[in-house]
């Protein structure tokens, strides 16, 4: 059975990859995340939470072997797609001080663990919602035509790759601890639902029933569902197959 609390959702803002049979050339002009800890690469380090992750055990396995704010031994998967996609080794958090005019060309992270779509949800741990999220990606513009200019600003965004993962801190978090346990699973999905719409302008079955309305109002995009639970199923019940990687 699919989880009920998850949105992942690939929002493609381009024409389809190039690719030859040895590497994969760059299709995307940049690539920016939204969402909770699935993908924030350091962002709530910039915040007075508990929800951080720039301390041991994390990070062992990055490189330099330090937390760096990723709730992971290691990279992400914005981490991972950037370098797939050869735009830079890296996803920089938006909220650090130290960004480079390439990190704002080539997009940034603005995912901040312990959030959801429901701006309630974030005042449990004073994390970024995706409401504030959506704010400073606005901040993000302002800066990257500053460097750019208005024209080439356009082509970069008209040309980027929008990652999110929100949603399921909504109901495990939030639903389950306050008074919206009052309403039916089935309501609070629809309200959830509805603010993902607000947001992405743009669970599960009926997400999926909710991407082809938007499909059609957003015209030149592409929105891919991933069912990001059902693949991680497959790996802890055939590990084998994928190299023995739990032990």
């Amino acid at each position: 059975m699919a989880h009920p609390a998850l949105l992942l959702v690939l929002f493609l803002l381009s024409s389809p990859a190039i690719s030859s049979s040895k590497r994969i050339l760059p299709k995307f002009s940049a690539i920016f995340y939204f969402g909770d800890s699935v993908l924030d690469t350091g962002n709530n380090n910039r915040l007075p939470t508990v929800a951080l992750a720039n301390h041991v055990p994390y990070g062992g396995d990055f490189p330099g072997k330090k937390p760096t704010g990723r709730f992971s031994n290691g990279r992400l998967v914005p981490d991972l797609l950037n370098e797939r996609l050869q735009l830079k080794e890296f996803s920089p958090p938006y909220l650090d001080s130290k960004l480079s005019n390439n990190d704002i060309m080539t997009g940034v992270n603005f995912a901040s663990a312990g959030s959801g779509f429901d701006d309630q949800t974030s005042l449990l741990t004073n994390t970024l919602p995706m409401s504030k999220q959506m704010n400073l990606f606005k901040d993000y513009l302002l800066r990257l035509r500053d460097i750019v200019g208005d024209k080439d600003a356009s082509r970069i965004i008209a040309n980027s790759l929008i990652f999110i993962s929100s949603g399921t801190n909504d109901f495990s978090h939030y639903y389950r601890s306050s008074k919206k346990r009052k309403m039916d699973i089935g309501e609070y999905q629809d309200t959830v639902l509805q603010m993902a719409q607000a947001y992405v302008k743009v669970y599960n079955s009926k997400l999926q029933e909710l991407l082809p309305v938007l499909q059609g109002s957003l015209h030149g995009s592409k929105i891919v569902y991933l069912d990001a639970y059902r693949a991680l199923m497959e790996i802890l019940e055939d590990p084998e197959k994928y190299g023995n990687v739990f032990y």
